[in-house]
């Protein structure tokens, strides 16, 4: 019964460390990676409870255990598998459309510059004007607007 008792510690041990990898991490990374070792915890505990229960169902705890560990395992690789695989066909579409975009730029012509406006200051000393004092100020004026430079 003791060898039995260090097996259920070292399996619980074990399940604790996976879970620990499963929380950690990004939230989506980790929603896939934890539902993946949920289904496969509960998939591999079913499927230990049935295998060779020995005299009497002696094994079945050991066997649920271990299935339910195990199983986790399996599950969480799978589904970080799943969302690595996933993240890796979004970049792929990403970067497609951006060489898409850049394709159908080139064939339209590119885009003209556009100029700046050419523009001139001007200081205006301080005046009075009636029973009013307007303080010295510069003023801008445009001489050039902004045009396209089509070359």
């Amino acid at each position: 019964m003791k060898k039995f008792n260090g097996n259920y510690k070292q399996m619980t041990n074990l399940l604790l460390i996976t879970l620990v990898f499963i929380v950690s991490g990004c939230a989506t990374e980790s929603r896939s990676v934890g539902l993946g070792g949920l289904i496969g915890a509960g998939s591999g505990a079913a499927i230990g409870g049935i295998i060779d229960p020995g005299k009497k169902g002696e094994y079945r705890t050991r066997n649920v255990v271990i299935g339910a560990t195990f199983g986790g395992i399996a599950g969480s690789l799978a589904g970080s598998s799943m969302f690595n695989s996933s993240e890796k066909r979004k970049q792929d579409s990403y970067e497609k459309g951006k060489l898409n975009a850049k394709e159908a730029f080139s064939k339209q012509g590119s885009m003209p510059e556009l100029k700046d406006p050419k523009v001139e200051s001007r200081w205006v000393e301080g005046r009075v004007q009636g029973n009013r004092y307007i303080d010295g100020h510069f003023e801008y004026i445009i001489t050039e607007p902004a045009r396209w430079d089509v070359e």
